[in-house]
């Protein structure tokens, strides 16, 4: 071992004890919770008047956190890759925190574009999240879930839904307490080991696999692999900087697993081009009513206008914007994924899961996981255990890159035609 890894040690063994405590006392999204009391009076209003949410937080205790990781940051040696990446994890957790002290305050959207970007963001040379999704949402004109969508049938209870999860996390291994949470304000809200579901929400059968596998088989399991870790514990919670690959894992499992319908695609879509409108001004009841016009029920309407506003102002011009994250996230590992599974670096890939982990980590956990410091993950999504099925798609998925679609809608433009004639 060199004397610049043997730093590289030292300083992990320093920063640790400080990030696992950072981690485990900031509750980011769970402080930008509205309480269902919010909702209440909001449907009470006829829709009428803006959500008035109060914020708990513990101000002194999320100064300390950043104070702390900034110290800790300007300790470390940045000409040392292990060094740097633990520089660029302290810094996360003292945004995080940041965040926290600016809730409610027009500074909370600066910040958070800072970290998350926004809709005007680029994530590749030429192209910004809102240009994906304006692409997107053109794509998917017109398109309409199938007629059975909303059949009796097809539609799940929350005791249903929920022991529908639970059934599913057990096949997998994974120790996930699933309740029915009469106070919560969102359908489904899931942490690390627990999962809950709204009293009185009622899920389509599909939600069941889409949300099983973004919730638990991504996030959760990430987290618990986390803190399995012998080391790295504080990977239970890669801070900020790891939401946009970890949002793009989750929608790339929903992808993979044949579970992302064309309204869970448009709500994903949407809520960038509503941040959009938010900054631009846009209040909460004008994004409510934009979705409302654009078919949402009540309810969902409500819950994604509260996504776009939360920790922000409802009064329009600082929106949250994460959501802006989980688009570019998908693509950047829909095409790391290509690139490593082609390559046939399954060990690369098997690090996407060993935490919560930002895509830009890889190369410095590969070298850590070479040297025995990071441990393999606990457990592995279905997606990397089947990793002889994943060559196949990704080889597949690139030739169809090549093909000139125009040619082919004119070799079947007669079919097309008559199936439009039976709508």
């Amino acid at each position: 071992m060199t004397r610049s890894h043997d730093k590289g040690v030292e300083a992990i063994q320093r920063a640790a004890p400080l990030f696992e405590r950072v981690a485990r006392e900031t509750r980011l999204l769970e402080c930008l919770q509205w309480p269902r009391k919010v909702e209440e009076d909001f449907f009470a209003s006829g829709c009428s008047e803006l959500p008035r949410p109060v914020y708990e937080v513990d101000r002194d205790r999320a100064r300390a956190h950043a104070v702390d990781c900034d110290q800790l940051a300007m300790t470390l040696d940045v000409a040392d890759p292990i060094q740097r990446w633990l520089t660029q994890v302290a810094r996360s957790y003292a945004d995080g925190n940041r965040l926290l002290l600016a809730v409610g305050e027009k500074r909370f959207s600066q910040l958070s574009r800072d970290i998350y970007g926004g809709p005007t963001s680029p994530f590749d040379a030429d192209t910004t999240n809102l240009d994906l999704a304006n692409h997107l949402d053109k794509r998917l004109e017109g398109e309409k879930p199938p007629v059975h969508a909303d059949h009796p049938r097809t539609i799940l209870e929350a005791e249903a839904f929920a022991h529908a999860i639970k059934k599913r996390s057990e096949r997998i291994g994974l120790d996930i307490d699933v309740i029915i949470d009469d106070d919560l304000s969102a359908k489904v809200l899931a942490g690390s080991t627990r999962v809950r579901v709204r009293a009185g929400a009622t899920f389509r059968k599909l939600e069941v696999e889409g949300l099983f596998v973004h919730e638990v088989e991504t996030h959760a399991l990430t987290a618990q692999n986390g803190a399995a870790q012998p080391i790295l514990k504080f990977l239970k919670s890669g801070g900020p900087r790891s939401t946009r690959t970890q949002e793009g894992l989750a929608v790339f499992s929903e992808f993979y697993a044949h579970a992302l319908p064309i309204d869970r695609m448009r709500r994903i879509v949407q809520r960038v081009r509503l941040i959009a409108a938010a900054e631009e001004g846009a209040d909460f009841l004008e994004l409510f009513r934009l979705l409302r016009e654009a078919g949402s029920t009540e309810r969902d309407a409500y819950f994604d206008a509260q996504r776009i506003c939360r920790g922000g102002l409802v009064e329009g011009g600082a929106p949250f914007t994460k959501d802006a994250s989980y688009l570019a996230g998908f693509t950047e590992v829909f095409n790391f994924l290509q690139v490593a599974v082609r390559g046939g670096a399954q060990g690369a890939v098997e690090i996407l899961a060993c935490g919560r982990i930002a895509l830009d980590d890889v190369a410095v956990l590969l070298e850590l996981r070479r040297r025995g410091i990071l441990g393999p993950p606990k457990y592995t999504p279905r997606w990397i255990d089947h990793w002889e099925g994943l060559l196949p798609f990704f080889a597949f998925a690139s030739f169809l890159e090549e093909i000139d679609l125009d040619g082919v809608r004119a070799r079947h433009e007669k079919v097309l035609e008559a199936t439009e004639c039976l709508d």
